[in-house]
């Protein structure tokens, strides 16, 4: 009876193993995103490509990304912003930035 009991809890637990989740490397990036008189914000953004809603109406003419992940911001009035790693990029013509998204 001891044994099955042993022999029945090894097996549990390795099913338990074999079915954890492997880590995953998802982190997040700070984007800061700058307006007129250096009014600014910062969103932390997913670098796995999951995208995010930007709520601040704040109209924007720079976002800098200090993280390592390139980043893809859309504004309001149609604009598209790629923003390499480390990189500030100009928002032409500066406006309210809607979604973005990193990866």
């Amino acid at each position: 009876m001891k044994a099955f009991t042993i022999s029945t809890a090894v097996a549990f637990l390795a099913s338990l193993a074999a079915a954890a989740p492997a880590s995953s490397s998802v982190y997040q990036v700070p984007i800061i995103f700058i307006g007129a008189a250096d009014a600014q914000f910062t969103q932390y953004f997913l670098t796995n490509g999951i995208g995010s809603g930007i709520y601040n109406p704040l109209s924007i003419s720079m976002i800098s990304n200090p993280g390592s992940v390139t980043c893809y911001f859309f504004g309001i009035d149609g604009s598209q912003t790629v923003v390499a790693p480390g990189a500030t990029v100009d928002v032409g013509p500066p406006q309210t930035q809607t979604y973005g998204y990193c990866y």
